[in-house]
């Protein structure tokens, strides 16, 4: 394969990784928790390669600097932003993920480095999906097990969720029963605005 052609390639699939940055940025990604993955993980071996490949080009040497340079910034401040990108690259701090149907998908993760758990729900249209609801996982800990969450101790609230089920959705809010620790409970999520248009 030239050069040239190499390039092209690598141009399109940036073009396709910088889209999905700027979905995420407005609350919508590819459909699929492991599309965005797959994404980054193909245009990070493709940048490795475009580097080992044109290595001779100075273009390329100041485009190695500026992503060692990018990482290395992302590093001084208490590696948040570093954690970031750690996260979007990989399946870190994502604990649980559960389809509930083919239109909305759940997920129990960590939002940050130094974040508590939250719910993700997500709502599929065609080969976009938005996140629809976010809420701290201790409130539905706390509506599954009928308790305050001064009341519930640090290893039950690592528990997982056991079984989602989808309820309802309107366009305020989508029920979804949770069962934790062998109870169940109805829990309502409150809908951002600028949903999916039906």
């Amino acid at each position: 394969m030239k050069n040239k052609n190499i390039i092209i390639a690598y141009l399109v699939l940036t073009l396709i990784f910088l889209s999905e940055i700027v979905l995420n940025f407005n609350k919508y990604s590819y459909a699929g928790y492991y599309t965005d993955k797959i994404m980054g993980w193909l245009w990070l071996a493709m940048t490795v390669f475009i580097i080992i490949r044109l290595w001779k080009k100075k273009a390329i040497k100041a485009y190695f600097g500026l992503l060692i340079a990018g990482i290395i910034l992302s590093i001084l401040p208490m590696m948040i932003p570093f954690f970031a990108i750690l996260g979007y690259f990989s399946t870190f701090d994502n604990y649980q993920r559960i389809q509930l149907n083919n239109d909305y998908r759940i997920e129990r993760y960590r939002p940050g480095a130094l974040s508590k758990p939250h719910i993700a729900i997500y709502r599929q249209k065609g080969i976009l999906e938005k996140n629809i609801s976010k809420v701290p996982y201790i409130d539905v800990l706390e509506r599954v097990l009928q308790r305050s969450s001064i009341d519930i101790p640090s290893d039950e609230r690592q528990e997982g969720i056991q079984e989602a089920r989808f309820v309802n959705a309107n366009k305020d809010s989508i029920g979804i029963e949770y069962q934790i620790m062998n109870k169940k409970q109805i829990f309502y999520h409150r809908i951002y605005e600028n949903q999916f248009e039906d």
